[in-house]
C-alpha cells in the first residue's frame, strides 16, 4: 500500500491539460495523462466533437502535439488516447530527487491495474483513491493541477454503457474528465469520465464515475498500441506470456 502523498509526487508530472473549442467559440478544459511513449489517455468527450486548441504539458511547461486521436470502437465507450511528443527522458535521467521520502518512485507514465472486468467484485470499495485532474479553480490567475484523495464506494454497471464504473467519493467537477483514479495500491483503477445526474442538474451533486481499464486495454490491443512499461501487461493479457512481477522495494 502507497501513501496517497507519494503517488502523487510520483505520477503529478504525467499529467497534460486539454483546452478544446467548440462551435461556438467557446473554451473548455479537461484532463489526459500519459501511460508512455507519448500516448496520452483521456475521455472520449473531452476532445471528439471539438478543435483542440491546446495540449500542455505543464511540468515541461511545453504545448504538446497531436499526431493522432483513436477513440475506443464503441461510441458508448468513454475512452480515447491521442499519440503527442510528450517526452520526460530528461526528468527521468537527469533529474535528481534529494531525500525522496519512503515510497516515492520516479515515474513517466502510470500504470496500469489488471482488473479485468470479469474478476471486479467489490474488493476495492473503501479503499483510497487519487484522482488528479484540471478543473477551473475561481480567482487563480493559472490553470493548477488538482489532486483529490477519495475513496471507491461502489461497483456498477450501467444500463446505458458497457463495462464496470467505479462510483468514486470524489466531488465531480467539469476539468476533471479524463483524468486518472489511481488505487492507494499504486495503479490505474479507471478513467474518470462522468457525474452521474438526473434531468440535468448540476454535475457536482452526481456521483464521480471512472470507468475500469478493459476497454482501456482493448483499444490499446486492437490498435497494437503497447506503450512503456504497460505492453508487459497487454503481452499478458493477450499475447499468453507469463507475467514477471515487480519488485516490492519501494512499497510501503
Amino acid at each position: 500500500m502507497k501513501n496517497l502523498v507519494h503517488l502523487y509526487q510520483s505520477y503529478k508530472r504525467c499529467l497534460v491539460r486539454i483546452t478544446v473549442k467548440n462551435d461556438l467559440g467557446d473554451l473548455s478544459t479537461g484532463t489526459a495523462f500519459h501511460i508512455g511513449d507519448g500516448w496520452l489517455a483521456t475521455a472520449r468527450h473531452v476532445v471528439e466533437g471539438y478543435d483542440i486548441e491546446e495540449i500542455i504539458s505543464e511540468y515541461c511547461s511545453k504545448k504538446l502535439t497531436a499526431a493522432q486521436i483513436i477513440y475506443h470502437s464503441n461510441p458508448l465507450v468513454d475512452l480515447a488516447v491521442i499519440k503527442t511528443d510528450l517526452n520526460l527522458a530528461h526528468y527521468m535521467e537527469k533529474v535528481t530527487i534529494v531525500n525522496p521520502p519512503d515510497g516515492f518512485v520516479k515515474a513517466d507514465h502510470i500504470v496500469f491495474g489488471d482488473h479485468l472486468d470479469d474478476w471486479l467484485g467489490d474488493e476495492l470499495c473503501l479503499s483510497k483513491v487519487l484522482l488528479m485532474g484540471y478543473p477551473p479553480v475561481p480567482f487563480s490567475d493559472r490553470a493548477e493541477l488538482i489532486a483529490a484523495e477519495g475513496e471507491i464506494n461502489a461497483v456498477i454497471d450501467k444500463y446505458n454503457a458497457p463495462h464496470p464504473h467505479f462510483i468514486i467519493s470524489c466531488m465531480s467537477r467539469g476539468g476533471f474528465s479524463g483524468g486518472p483514479v489511481i488505487s492507494e495500491y499504486g495503479f490505474l483503477v479507471g478513467v474518470l469520465t462522468e457525474s452521474l445526474i438526473h434531468d440535468n442538474r448540476d454535475k457536482e451533486l452526481g456521483y464521480s464515475a471512472a470507468v475500469s481499464i478493459e476497454p482501456l486495454l482493448d483499444l490499446l490491443h486492437s490498435n497494437a498500441i503497447y506503450p512503456g512499461n504497460n505492453r508487459e501487461l497487454l503481452e499478458v493479457i493477450y499475447d499468453g506470456k507469463e507475467f514477471s512481477y515487480p519488485s516490492q522495494e519501494n512499497e510501503t
